[in-house]
């Protein structure tokens, strides 16, 4: 369900301004809605600000050892406020390094080579020309031309010199080569330089990781601190007489005292409204137990309008359904149940939430798995243990599958269409809970027709329908308005059988999922026999690489698929809106994470 909310507008002199937003800060209950976008550019500067340190936290992340680097210490003066010109300077020496390992490389097979000497050379007239070749590919006729003498052999080349009284270079028919502009030892000495800085720097960064890390979480929490004061601010109202601000802020009804008390005891002027139709309040949502572990499913996709139902309860049970029809295999649940419960008292309390619907899932996978007739790949149908074989007349056949997957998707189709016409009686009125209605009979004609015959009842109830659907269409609209109207929604009852025939991945995938744990198993066991030492390993080798890829795939599909059911056929036939803004109220962030 939503919260309910309260609107507060607040009057304050432009003086007492910091203290209103200081005490709404300290309060922690008071969302404010954005009704100016940024007038001075504040936001967009933090929001730069706020990038810069994703940045920067990545830069750290990318750049950090994952272990101790052997050989090498640590910056002894480490200052971690300096860290950005740290981690560019590292980002510039892993640039670097490998450049000037390619020239030391290039350069070695010069030896002791100056270049002072050649530029001497020059000056004096002599000009000694660089040259290479393919091994193998000197020709003789170059040495009884010019003075040629060969210096080394790379691997793949030959590198030799022209002396010569003349700047240009002879016309020799081989590669034209710069001699280098330093020797080798020079850059052995800059590179082992560059390699120790460097390496100082990863280990000072490995050594400090966690300060630095709780130094960037310090920053990151500022600028989000600084993001909301600014927002606030920027949302105060000048009321157009002297110096007074106004103030419009949210907050759940529950909170209203605590708000109102600190209010009066500062003797700011406050007035308190209910939500109108045409307000747009933060959406809280306040679910219990099964359905509070599905908000954060409902978060994916899109928070429900403030005036509209909630669907996060109604929609947690099918859900559940789901995912054990498509995981398919009760082996496969009740071992993720059993690790979920082994890995309880190592969940961080952030997650319990994720940890206590993960586990709702794999208990409800593993009845359903074994009514589908599948453990570990293994078909129920053909096994004669005796605690099974008390189980078969609820197991479910492919074509029963097949049937009961359709007739969940109508009963959550349905379910839909009574959600919508509470959901619109709610918002607009009593007559615009007829149009849904009247699907509802048209459905219910058609559907009781297909699987029997058409009698009176089934017409009546059809016709009914597409009265109701024709009159009221548009109930505000004229009679020319509803009838075209009306009849254009009708042409969306095909719309309705895709719906129905999207639930049928309830059934494929759990099937596909049980097919491949049946072919891994025939392979394991073809495995098993082929060799008296090696089949009994590759056999569980198999078995557990085989069903872990099965698991990881079903898994993922049993996830992916009942959300897909929820968020078009489900939400679609509710009459779901959404577009609501998360409630988030201005506090103090540095003390509520410190607390």
């Amino acid at each position: 369900m939503i919260a309910p909310m309260l609107k507060y507008e607040t009057l304050a002199f432009h003086r007492d301004a910091e203290h209103l937003l200081a005490m709404l800060k300290h309060l922690g209950v008071v969302h404010i809605k954005k009704l100016k976008h940024d007038p001075e550019g504040h936001l967009a500067r933090l929001k730069s600000v706020k990038l810069h340190l994703k940045q920067e936290r990545n830069r750290f992340e990318r750049l950090v050892p994952k272990e101790p680097l052997k050989h090498s210490s640590a910056l002894p003066n480490f200052d971690i406020q300096l860290l950005v010109e740290y981690l560019e300077e590292l980002k510039q020496l892993v640039k670097v390094i490998p450049r000037l390992e390619e020239e030391e490389f290039h350069v070695r097979h010069f030896g002791s080579y100056d270049a002072q000497k050649i530029a001497a050379l020059r000056e004096h007239g002599l000009y000694l020309h660089l040259f290479s070749t393919g091994i193998g590919k000197m020709k003789s006729e170059w040495s009884n031309k010019y003075a040629v003498e060969q210096l080394f052999e790379t691997g793949r080349k030959c590198f030799f010199i022209v002396a010569s009284d003349h700047p240009s270079p002879p016309g020799i028919k081989a590669q034209r080569e710069e001699f280098p502009e330093r020797s080798s030892v020079e850059v052995s000495h800059q590179l082992n330089d560059l390699r120790l800085r460097r390496d100082m720097l990863r280990q000072s960064l490995f050594d400090q990781q966690n300060a630095i890390r709780e130094h960037l979480d310090r920053k990151d929490l500022e600028a989000k601190d600084q993001l909301q004061e600014v927002n606030a601010k920027d949302q105060l109202v000048h009321m157009g007489f002297g110096k007074v601000l106004m103030l419009k802020g949210w907050i759940p009804a529950k909170k209203a005292e605590v708000l109102e008390a600190a209010l009066d005891a500062a003797d700011y002027y406050y007035e308190r409204t209910k939500p109108e139709p045409s307000d747009a309040p933060p959406v809280k949502l306040e679910n219990k137990k099964l359905g509070r572990w599905f908000e954060p499913i409902t978060g994916l996709f899109a928070l429900p309008d403030y005036h509209e139902l909630d669907l996060t309860p109604f929609f947690a049970p099918f859900f559940l359904l789901f995912f054990g029809f498509c995981l398919g295999d009760g082996g496969y649940g009740l071992l993720l149940f059993l690790v979920l419960l082994a890995i309880r008292k190592k969940v961080p309390p952030a997650y319990k939430g994720v940890w206590a619907l993960a586990l709702a899932l794999e208990a409800v996978a593993f009845p359903v798995g074994i009514i589908a007739g599948t453990f570990f790949g293994i078909n129920l149908f053909d096994t004669d243990v005796p605690g099974l074989i008390a189980l078969r007349p609820i197991m479910l056949n492919a074509d029963a599958l097949f049937t009961a997957a359709l007739i969940i998707g109508a009963l959550q189709i349905f379910f839909g269409l009574i959600l919508k016409i509470i959901n619109q009686w709610r918002q607009f009125g009593f007559a615009y809970a007829f149009s849904p209605f009247g699907w509802m009979l048209l459905l219910t004609g058609l559907g009781w027709g297909y699987l029997g015959t058409f009698d009176l009842v089934q017409t009546i109830l059809s016709w009914t329908g597409v009265g109701l659907i024709v009159i009221f269409s548009d109930p505000k609209g004229g009679v020319f308005t509803r009838l075209g109207k009306g009849l254009w929604d009708l042409y969306g009852i095909t719309g309705f059988f895709g719906d129905l025939l999207s639930y049928i991945r309830l059934f494929a995938l759990g099937l596909a999922g049980s097919i491949l744990g049946f072919v891994v198993n025939d392979i394991a066991l073809s495995i098993l026999g082929s060799h008296p030492v090696a089949g009994p390993i590759f056999f569980v080798v198999m078995l557990i690489v085989g069903h872990g890829l099965n698991i990881f795939i079903a898994t993922l599909g049993a996830f992916v698929h009942p959300m897909r059911l929820t968020f078009v056929e489900f939400y679609k036939n509710a009459g779901f809106s959404g577009g609501g803004e998360a409630y988030n109220p201005l506090k103090n962030l540095k003390t509520e994470k410190s607390s």
